[in-house]
Parts: structure tokens; sequence; C-alpha cells
């Protein structure tokens, strides 16, 4: 089976090139055809059979190429056609991962081509590996505008402009207020313990119980801004994640006093706080789609740690609730009485506890495939920034040259 060998390209005024890595080449078995507009290749070596065909930007003139074969390379120089000797932008209109500028053929002292020849890389790059660049969408909402009824969609663009404004800035004031609740417990819980010693645990829940009580009241709303289309989380998984902590917290530490004094509620809470704290400004910069590279990595690999602590603080708190329920009956109904209902608490925790194993490994399953992505697209953005800087440099080195034009 043939497969196409790296290749670079080169250009001069009147000719471009090809450079081909084929280790020690068989020449005889060298084929090349050259049209006006694309070339095909072909050949064998100790490694096999390579073979490629591109479509050229521009024309070339097919009677004008010669070829030189190496032991380790194969160079072909074609002849750029008439009225194509200008500099080409590019070799073909097409991506190939193993077709790239030769760089080193450059004139160094030609600072704009070298800037230009590093830009087009790491566009070539990132749409490789990630798919085509961006659109513009100010230009593409300026097109669309001229497309159509101007009046109409200036009315949509300032209705939806509004709707985003009000959004955004609900979104950011409740994501702060909520994340400002959550650092205050985690900071001081830590505290704390630094500055009175191991026997603030036992108190701990008791001096925050407040503040966590009311930043999962106000989590709630998250559900109604899945329901809504608010944000683009799933309304299940948002019910099931909130309704589970809040079950733990009401129903189980909250609710039983001797379980707050336990170096388990103690792990719970600074878990719990600390992936908030790092959750909730991530959530705050992607309404504004800004970039922190830094933030993103904390805020899909901190998770690691916490969820297993947090998971397993909740399955110790859950399991020992369970005896002292049995004990004391609490939040159990029994039979006879007027709705002629039963429900057993202790039973319905045994059941949570049950759930809370199996759910929490999918979350950790779940949880990675996210950090696979995240990690993905923040590699795509530190390419698109790469890009970004060199598009930068490629200016400022025009604007050198302008500059000493007038000069």
């Amino acid at each position: 089976m043939s497969s196409p060998p790296p290749v670079k390209w080169y250009q001069k005024e009147f000719f471009i090139g090809l450079l081909i890595d084929i280790i020690e080449p068989k020449k005889e078995s060298v084929k090349v055809d050259v049209s006006e507009t694309s070339i095909h290749f072909e050949a064998e070596s100790s490694t096999g059979k390579h073979e490629f065909d591109i479509t050229l930007h521009k024309k070339v003139d097919p009677e004008k190429y010669h070829i030189k074969v190496k032991d380790r390379r194969i160079k072909i120089v074609i002849s750029k056609a008439e009225g194509c000797q200008e500099e080409w932008s590019r070799l073909t209109p097409d991506k190939h991962r193993w077709l790239k500028f030769d760089v080193d053929s450059v004139d160094l002292t030609d600072e704009e081509t070298i800037a230009a020849r590093k830009l087009e890389d790491a566009k070539r790059r990132l749409e490789a590996e990630h798919g085509p660049l961006p659109k513009d969408t100010k230009i593409q909402q300026m097109s669309n505008m001229l497309n159509g009824d101007d009046l109409s969609r200036d009315l949509e663009l300032a209705e939806k402009e509004m709707y985003d404004m009000l959004r955004n800035s609900y979104l950011t004031i409740y994501n702060s207020v909520v994340w400002l609740g959550y650092f205050y417990v985690f900071f001081v819980s830590l505290l704390r313990v630094f500055i009175e010693g191991p026997g603030a645990i036992k108190t701990n829940y008791a001096a925050m119980s407040w503040l966590l009580r009311s930043c999962q009241q106000t989590v709630f709303l998250e559900i109604i801004h899945a329901a809504t289309g608010l944000t683009k989380t799933s309304t299940l998984a948002t019910v099931l994640q909130v309704s589970g902590r809040a079950v733990v917290l009401f129903t189980v530490v909250d609710a039983e006093p001797a379980l707050q004094t336990s170096l388990m509620c103690y792990l719970l809470v600074v878990a719990w706080s600390a992936v908030e704290v790092f959750r909730y400004p991530y959530y705050i910069v992607q309404i504004y789609e800004f970039y922190f590279p830094k933030l993103m990595w904390l805020r899909y690999n901190v998770w690691i740690p916490l969820y297993p602590i947090g998971i397993l603080c909740e399955l110790y708190l859950v399991y020992q609730c369970i005896g002292l329920v049995t004990e004391s009956g609490r939040l159990t109904v029994t039979m006879p009485n007027k709705l002629n209902v039963a429900f057993d608490f202790s039973s319905f925790l045994k059941l949570y506890l049950a759930a809370t194993s199996i759910g929490g490994l999918k979350l950790m399953a779940y949880m990675g495939s996210q950090r696979t992505k995240g990690l993905k697209k923040l590699a795509k953005m530190k390419q698109m920034e790469d890009i970004y800087y060199k598009e930068k440099d490629l200016i400022n080195i025009r604007k050198k040259k302008e500059g000493k034009k007038h000069a």
C-alpha cells in the first residue's frame, strides 16, 4: 500500500521546488507527471511504495521541469507559467499534513517573508488538527444585513444583543455571588485550622453551616438556568448533581450533629468548596469567551484529587447516618396513617449509598472525557494565540518597511 512521503516546497521568482524525503529511492521507479495545475508523483524504496497527487494553487509550465534523485531525497524543480511568476501564497489550495513549506530556502535577510511563512505554517497546523479557522462573526453579521431585509435584521440583532447583555450580566452576578460564598467557606475553613489547630476541625461545620446552606439553596437556580436555556448544560444532569448534594447536606450532615464534628465532614466541606472556587470563575470567563489558559487547566485538573475525596466523604457520612436514622426513626413514616403511605428513610439512604457508589464512578469517567475535550480545546486556543502573535510580528515588520521607504 502506497503512502505520501514527507514533502517540503519552496519557490523562487521563476520556479517552484519540491524536496521529497525518501531513503534510498529506486531511481528507475521514480515517476513524475506534471500538468498545468497538478503534480502526480510515485516512487519505490526499501521501505515501500510512495505516492501523492496535489492540485496546484497556480499554473506551472508542464514542459519545463527536471528531477534529481539522491540517496535520501528527490528534488523536483518546475517552472512557473507565464503570468504566475509573482510570489505564491501557498503551493496547493488543499491541506496535507505531509506537505510543509521549506523555511530553510527563504532568504534569511527577508524578515517579512520569514514571518509570513511562519504564520502560514501555524494556520495550516491549526486547520489540520482542529478544522477551518473560525470566521469573523462581525463581518458575517454585516454581510447578512446587506443581503437581506435591513430593518428586520437590525431589530433581530438589537434584540439578540440586548438579551445577551442581560443574560451575561445576570450570570456574571450569579456566578460571582456563589463563588464569593464558596471562597469564604474554603479560605476560612483552612485558615481556622492553621490558626486554631486541629481542634477547629470539630467546630468548623458549625461555623460555616449557615453560608454553606445559603450557597446550596442558591445553586438550585442552576436547574432553572438549564431548563430555560440560560446555560447550555443538561437539565437532568443539573437536577441530579444539585439534588444529590442537597440530600447529603440537608438530610444527612445538617440534621445529625454527631456527624458534624468528624474529620470526614471537615474534608467534605473543604473538597466541595475547593471545587467551586475554580468552577465558577471558569464559568464567568466562558460567558465572555475570554482566554485564561491557567484557569482552564485548573478547571480540568483540580477535580482529579477533589472529586474522589468528596465522594468518599459523602459515602462515609451517609453510611454513618443510616445507623443514626435507624435508631431515631427520623423522617420515617410508619403505617397506619391517614395517607396510608409508609417511608423508611434509612432504606432510602441505603439506596442513595448504592447509587452514589455507581454514580461516582460514572461521574469520574464523564469528567475524564470532559477533561480530554477541554485540554484539546486549550491546545487549539494556544495555537490560535500563536497565530495571533505571528500576525502581529508580520504587521510590525511591514510597518518598519513602510517607515524606511518614507524616510
